[in-house]
């Protein structure tokens, strides 16, 4: 039943794009299409497009949840509207008849169940301006807190002119505030949305221009690396999927930003990007741990890296496929099995970021596979290790292997290896009734490793204070040298208790 409420207020609104620039090879870009419902919600809400008057000159590829419903002609059935909903009719190709100043047309209808029928036209240009942009140089050594300047470019490689002037998207990573200079640009809150600028210059064919100021950043303290990026594209032409001017709710106060002439040449190649990197470090600290238990025993360790600071390593969307590694090398005596299984619940055991993917291994290679390692952070990685023997004074590392193509300047490298210590027993415990000591004094068993050991229990790391944990060997062999004893005891108890019995015999 159509809900009469909303009928009276309810409206449709059309959100198309001006021209449509269909290049003489290759294929167009999306279309760009919204509907909004305004004042209410809309029901039983379709829009058919129609492009049939470039027969001939155009196929259609039909993309989103649009269906065709003849030559050059889709319906997007949108349903209940409430607010906006963005479509993705279709995209064009041109024909082989299709030449350079071929026009024609796309209507949109759009309908409901309780709004009245709106209507809207996209004109099509064959060929037209095609907007290239000129990349962005690597910057390096940014100091912290220290601003830096970009400079978009672009040229125009089409066969006609952007008549009507250019807009200019920027966008950058996490990382950076861009100063709002200028009265004719738009600025996000978003330091990743960035702002858009519109300039109203008519851009000839084979013409390059670049911004008459530079665009002006200011690196975050704890930013190590990030990126900066642009698009341009005609006035009314196809926007980028992701632009939304309601994102954008600053206007600069600043002299508005401008454009002049340079000489175009191959270095506008279309993608306005480019990467910087201040000279910020981060402290990497390697996090060892202690296998603990007796010959034959598997027992489960925790090893990894943790990110002291200042340093943010932040690699969201850009190339790294990881922070750096930390290599694992087992003690003597002891071999890595794997990772736990899952636990009594079913609950999985920890991800393996590991190679090689095999027990038995000499060592361990480890991602530090997070895509922003701020400070504080920590990578860990949970290996289950069988004691097969007991090796005297033997012990394993945990070592911090920075990124080449993106290094994290750590100035301090004493504690970027941690030990992975061993407190192993070559045989049983004894039980309290074989060892019992006297009374007030502490059972062997029982005694702690000596102070200052620093070996870490399975559930932490071991690195403090900047330096390498201490190397458990002492714990190792007094561990050793008590088992000895109990064994040597037990022997002498056995003895006496068999002597005295023979002599009450006798």
């Amino acid at each position: 039943m159509t809900p009469a409420a909303h009928a009276a207020g309810t409206t449709l609104v059309l959100d198309t794009q001006e021209n449509y620039y269909l290049p003489t090879a290759g294929e167009g870009p999306n279309l760009n299409l919204a509907v909004t419902a305004s004042g209410g919600d809309a029901h039983d809400v379709s829009v058919a497009v129609d492009a049939s008057s470039l027969a001939g000159k155009a196929t259609m590829v039909v993309t989103g949840d649009c269906e065709s419903t003849g030559a050059l002609k889709v319906t997007c059935s949108v349903g209940a509207l409430s607010g906006k909903e963005s479509i993705d009719p279709f995209l064009l190709k041109p024909t082989a008849a299709a030449k350079a100043g071929d026009t024609g047309a796309i209507t949109y209808t759009a309908t409901a169940s309780d709004a009245p029928t709106v209507t809207g036209r996209t004109d099509v240009l064959v060929g037209g301006p095609k907007l290239v942009a000129r990349p962005y140089p690597a910057l390096k050594d940014i100091a912290p807190d220290a601003v830096f300047e970009r400079t978009p470019a672009f040229a125009n490689t089409g066969t006609a002119p952007a008549d009507k002037g250019v807009m200019l998207l920027v966008q950058d990573s996490e990382g950076v505030k861009l100063a709002r200079d200028h009265s004719n640009c738009h600025y996000s809150d978003r330091p990743d949305a960035g702002a858009w600028c519109r300039f109203d210059t008519s851009i000839a064919p084979g013409s390059a221009y670049e911004t008459n100021a530079p665009l002006r950043y200011t690196a975050a303290t704890e930013t190590m690396y990030g990126y900066n990026t642009y698009v341009v594209w005609p006035v009314g032409g196809t926007a980028p999927d992701s632009f939304d001017p309601t994102d954008f709710p600053a206007v600069g106060t600043g002299a508005p930003l401008g454009l002049k002439s340079v000489t175009p040449g191959s270095g506008f190649t279309g993608s306005g990007y480019g990467t910087f990197a201040t000279s910020q470090h981060a402290d990497y600290q390697a996090i060892g741990d202690t296998v603990e238990g007796k010959v034959g025993d598997t027992v489960s360790i925790t090893v990894g890296v943790r990110n002291a600071g200042p340093g943010l390593m932040d690699f969201r969307w850009m190339d790294a496929d990881d922070s750096g590694t930390f290599v694992v090398t087992p003690p003597a005596g002891t071999t890595i099995t794997g990772a736990p299984g899952p636990d009594e619940q079913g609950d999985p055991g920890p991800l393996w970021n590991c190679t090689p993917r095999k027990a038995g291994a000499k060592s361990y290679t480890c991602a530090i596979a997070s895509t922003e390692f701020g400070p504080g952070d920590a990578v860990t990685q949970e290996f289950t290790v069988r004691i097969d023997r007991v090796v005297p004074g033997a012990q394993g590392s945990v070592k911090a292997v920075e990124n080449p193509d993106y290094p994290n300047r750590d100035d301090d490298t004493a504690n970027d290896t941690a030990v992975i210590a061993v407190q192993a027993d070559g045989s049983p415990s004894p039980s309290p009734s074989t060892s019992a000591s006297p009374s007030g004094t502490p059972s062997p068993s029982a005694t702690a490793s000596p102070s200052g050991s620093g070996a870490g229990t399975g559930s932490g790391g071991t690195t403090t204070g900047g330096g390498l944990a201490a190397t458990g060997t002492d714990g190792v062999l007094l561990r050793t040298g008590v088992a000895a004893l109990l064994v040597a005891g037990g022997a002498l108890v056995f003895l006496t208790a068999r002597r005295t019995r023979q002599h009450s015999h006798r």
